[in-house]
């Protein structure tokens, strides 16, 4: 996502419409082409190869891991906290949107930030000291004329402090380094398809890491994530044969070793609908899964355009190949829904990720969590963008 374009939706316009969706390119589309050889595979085993922790529901109710060791009974323990955007002020639109910490079972609550702006897309620091977010200075989300800077939050003193230099050069979408030394944030300003930049935790030191290129197979960059084991994940807007979709690129902080890491699935972008492929990656903890929002050309059940089905996705972090295995995580009993901003839990078990369903009446949208063969979704709470702290 480019910050300050309207390449998404927020819950302004409809109460049930996805934030999170990368809308990056053009949306008119020609044809589709054949659909690749990509093998999607679903549940247990399709995990298992790859080598992703998965927890398996048995027949008597009991959950056990790929390898078969058993699982404590129940979901989350209520200690597992996260942080996220909460709809605190919904009179003021999405400026009402605060950053909340929360146990899972809704416990220990704490509201961080209390303004008229909105702070968009916490994450935690490693050391969970920290939060780094978007900080929308002027405008909203969707605004073409939005100022966005990095800001981070210190839990220890209270105080969040501005790393950006300038208003006026669009950075956004800040994600920590595994060491939390350092951030990758994107930057608008003299990047027509966008540029990832690097900086340190103060806000020193910033430089640019690569940049889209503009040309049709690397249109429009967006979305980063920071792998533990070090790789710069985000999404990359293409067109190739008439067919614009988003597809998931990796890159190591230096610039180099730039590697397809998705081609975005078989599907290509109708006219006047939000795109396919690929949005809001996150990384498992150890870095080697890939949990995805994959966009498909038809809206949700229940739900008109331009919204979009979109499914979560695993995928391994590995370099794509025609028959690299791809997971189906929806919810088999509900799949046509919106689900984004995928988060992997630090014990590799569960995922916290954004959901809303349309085809019944008084369904909740909002952060929910699953394990990550997807057999369930568990509300948590309204609201968007989750983040795990990861102690």
């Amino acid at each position: 996502m480019q910050v300050g374009r309207s390449r998404g939706v927020i819950y302004s316009r409809a109460p049930a419409r996805h934030m999170g969706v990368t809308r990056i390119g053009p949306t008119d589309i020609s044809s589709p082409p054949p659909a690749p050889a990509t093998a999607t595979v679903r549940r247990c085993a399709g995990i298992a190869a790859l080598s992703l922790v998965v927890a398996c529901a048995q027949p008597d109710g009991s959950r056990v891991t790929d390898a078969g060791t058993p699982l404590p009974d129940g979901g989350v323990p209520s200690t597992a906290q996260m942080v996220y955007m909460a709809p605190v002020k919904p009179g003021i639109g999405t400026r009402g949107f605060e950053l909340v910490t929360m146990n899972l079972d809704g416990s220990n609550r704490t509201q961080i930030t209390d303004n008229d702006e909105l702070e968009f897309l916490p994450h935690f620091s490693p050391d969970a000291t920290r939060l780094v977010y978007t900080r929308f200075v002027t405008g909203s989300y969707g605004d073409p004329a939005a100022r966005t800077v990095i800001a981070t939050y210190d839990f220890g003193s209270g105080y969040a402090k501005t790393l950006s230099v300038s208003q006026d050069d669009g950075d956004g979408q800040g994600v920590w380094s595994p060491d939390g030394k350092r951030i990758a944030f994107m930057r608008a300003r003299g990047y027509p398809g966008g540029a990832i930049w690097i900086m340190s935790a103060d806000g020193s030191g910033a430089a640019e890491v690569a940049h889209a290129a503009g040309s049709a197979d690397d249109m429009q960059w967006g979305d980063p994530a920071w792998s533990a084991d070090d790789w710069i994940l985000f999404v990359v807007g293409q067109t190739t044969n008439g067919c614009f979709k988003t597809r998931l690129d990796k890159i190591r902080p230096d610039g180099t070793a730039r590697t397809k890491v998705t081609d975005g699935g078989p599907n290509c972008t109708p006219q006047g609908m939000e795109q396919s492929g690929d949005a809001d990656p996150g990384f498992s903890a150890d870095g080697k899964t890939i949990f995805t929002s994959r966009g498909f050309p038809q809206a949700p059940a229940g739900a008109q355009p331009p919204t979009i089905e979109r499914k979560l996705y695993a995928v391994s972090s590995d370099a794509w190949t025609a028959t690299k295995p791809e997971t189906d995580l929806s919810l088999l009993s509900e799949p046509s829904c919106v689900e984004g901003v995928p988060k992997g839990s630090p014990d590799g078990l569960e995922v916290l990720l954004f959901r809303a369903c349309f085809d019944q009446p008084g369904l909740r949208s909002g952060v929910f969590v699953t394990d990550t063969a997807g057999f369930h979704r568990t509300f948590v709470a309204d609201g968007f963008g989750p983040d795990w702290n990861p102690r």
